[in-house]
């Protein structure tokens, strides 16, 4: 058998091996809402946020901060050179925020009423902000992701339009959030008055315009994706009497926030990793050793951050103590950040790609530790109930997430996502 041959037949298995898995999520899911939550997860009085909350929502959302990450760090400051990673990124980004949707619905006690957000408004909610964030976010992927649509079916028409529109559509929504969240009249036309300011200042030639991507549009995916990174960390400042002392801290937020950076930039390197060994592409290492150098520094100031809030918390005897807990949140540091922080920091692997592919599964391992511990395995019961995942938890989160690689298979095969305008011939 050719090499050409063998690689038909392992994506055959592997594609068949994801539909198998997907099909039986999917099942698992409609028995849940036939039959209630109940009956395919352990969840209980003592613990309502399980494995679904810890894996599907925590992971997933900080997994797909890939989208922001390169577009703030990337597109808008690198110029033309990163554009290769922008596509696959936003498609990930898109898909993962669809799943996550798509999760929580099988998560939630009364899926069907969670459109009653959009006009019974809690301002002082942590879960409106964030639903208000995922909801216009997953506008602004579906819009940046459109131009790959636009070219694979040679709509230049419609992308004209598109480049025209979607700038003030991401000012709507951006005015639309402000109008939710902020309660002040004047505040809100501010905001209103400097985004169109900023708009107008682009359509005049004053303001520099992104010849690829309008970058009113990167600014408010930006600035969702920012604002509910550390939204998700908010959720547990309303535990302190549950959540264990190592993970309890007012700079949660900002704890999210820093380690969905790293966890955004790591799945970049992944990512284009894997596909390039999938779609048969050469891996753009001249970028990736970019990613791994800012995956670092990302690693640094999580550590140091992580660090000093033990410190002046006076927690760190804790990590001293042999129980679950310390036992858990050491093997999230070594793990996730100690190893591969001494990966990268070395400069034979730092510009490796299969270091910079496993050092960046490390991160991932790591994150996933760290949201699992924050939301199951740092909290105790005040019923002194205990809580394991059901195996159909499990099965279905493990089939949300096939069905999205399947549907990320499939788009990079009949769609434009994989571009190299500007590659440098070194890169090769």
């Amino acid at each position: 058998m050719s090499i050409v041959s063998e690689k038909r037949a392992s994506l055959g298995l592997g594609s068949g091996v994801l539909a198998l898995l997907a099909t039986l999520g999917i099942a698992l899911a409609f028995y849940r809402f036939a039959t209630g939550i109940a009956s395919v997860s352990n969840l209980n009085q003592g613990y309502p946020w399980g494995f679904w909350i810890g894996f599907d929502v925590l992971t997933g959302i900080a997994l797909a901060a890939g989208g922001f990450v390169v577009a703030g760090l990337m597109h808008m400051f690198g110029g033309e050179k990163y554009h290769p990673l922008v596509r696959p990124t936003i498609l990930t980004a898109f898909l993962g925020y669809l799943l996550f949707i798509a999760a929580l619905l099988v998560d939630l006690g009364r899926p069907w009423t969670i459109w009653h957000m959009t006009i019974m408004w809690h301002h002082e909610s942590p879960m409106f902000e964030v639903g208000w964030c995922v909801m216009l976010y997953t506008t602004i992927l579906f819009l940046e992701f459109l131009p790959v649509v636009f070219e694979r079916f040679h709509w230049q028409r419609a992308f004209q339009v598109w480049r025209s529109v979607s700038p003030w559509i991401a000012i709507a929504l951006l005015v639309l959030f402000a109008i939710a969240l902020v309660q002040k009249p004047a505040w809100v036309i501010a905001i209103a008055a400097i985004l169109v300011a900023f708009q107008l200042g682009v359509e005049f030639g004053i303001v520099h315009r992104n010849p690829r991507m309008p970058t009113m549009l990167m600014m408010a995916g930006i600035i969702f994706s920012t604002l509910h990174q550390s939204s998700l960390g908010t959720l547990f400042l309303i535990v302190p009497h549950k959540l264990n002392v190592i993970w309890y801290s007012p700079l949660l937020p900002v704890h999210f926030f820093v380690s969905a950076v790293a966890a955004g930039l790591a799945m970049v390197i992944v990512e284009s990793t894997l596909s390039a060994r999938l779609f048969g592409r050469r891996v753009e290492l001249y970028l990736l050793k970019d990613v791994g150098s800012l995956l670092a520094w990302a690693i640094l100031a999580y550590l140091a951050l992580r660090g000093l809030d033990l410190v002046f918390r006076g927690v760190g005897m804790e990590l001293l103590v042999i129980n679950p807990q310390s036992i858990a949140f050491w093997a999230e540091v070594v793990i996730g950040l100690l190893i591969p922080l001494g990966i990268l920091l070395t400069p034979e692997f730092a510009t490796s790609g299969p270091w910079l592919f496993w050092s960046s599964i490390l991160v991932i391992i790591g994150l996933f530790l760290n949201r699992l511990n924050v939301s199951v395995i740092g909290i105790t019961s005040e019923y002194g109930r205990t809580y394991y995942p059901h195996w159909m938890e499990i099965a279905i989160s493990a089939g949300i997430v096939s069905a999205g690689i399947l549907v990320y298979i499939y788009i990079c095969r009949n769609f434009p996502v994989y571009t190299h305008e500007g590659e440098p011939a070194s890169g090769r």
